[in-house]
């Protein structure tokens, strides 16, 4: 709504990873196994997380992610979208089982560990390495899907970032 308040078309914004960039419309299965494209989530904030089981710094801030994720749950204007890279959804989903972590996730489509693109709703690919110099990487996208804060490595105390994503989604209008 600011956007359009300002003049902005939000369609028309510079496709990036910057702040005020709309970010690239990747292409993944939600945690039910069908087909999406981020967005689909428009009208929502979007924490988009990359990570991977055999990543250390990941492993270390899953249970910190799960409590953002159940704390989410109670907000409709809200979603955690973890993508594993660099392995299969389902050696992720057993690294989390066997951590009794209860999380859903998204499927970024990575089979293994030379699977380094992910794909994008125009069928082209993105290298995920552009995306997340490091692994994890996170960006938190308003409800037009435009970058408002973004962090390569992992974050402690993600609860900490509740009061900022209600922020965002209460100044983000519909």
């Amino acid at each position: 709504a600011l956007l359009e308040e300002n003049g902005v078309d939000p369609d028309g914004l510079v496709v990036g990873l910057q702040r005020g960039e709309r970010f690239y419309d990747l292409s993944f299965k939600d945690p039910a196994g069908r087909a999406m494209r981020l967005s689909a989530l428009r009208g929502k904030v979007v924490v988009l997380h990359f990570w991977g089981s055999w990543c250390p710094p990941c492993r270390h801030e899953m249970p910190e992610l799960q409590r953002l994720q159940r704390a989410l749950d109670k907000s409709s204007d809200i979603r955690l979208v973890m993508l594993q890279v660099r392995e299969s959804h389902a050696v992720a989903r057993r690294w989390l089982q066997q951590q009794k972590l209860q999380m859903s996730f998204y499927d970024s489509g990575a089979q293994d560990s030379r699977s380094d693109s992910l794909p994008l709703a125009d069928g082209k690919t993105v290298h995920d390495r552009y995306i997340a110099p490091v692994f994890p990487t996170t960006y938190v996208l308003d409800k037009h899907g435009i970058v408002v804060f973004s962090n390569h490595g992992p974050l402690a105390h993600w609860e900490q970032y509740l009061p900022l994503l209600r922020d965002v989604a209460k100044r983000s209008g519909k």
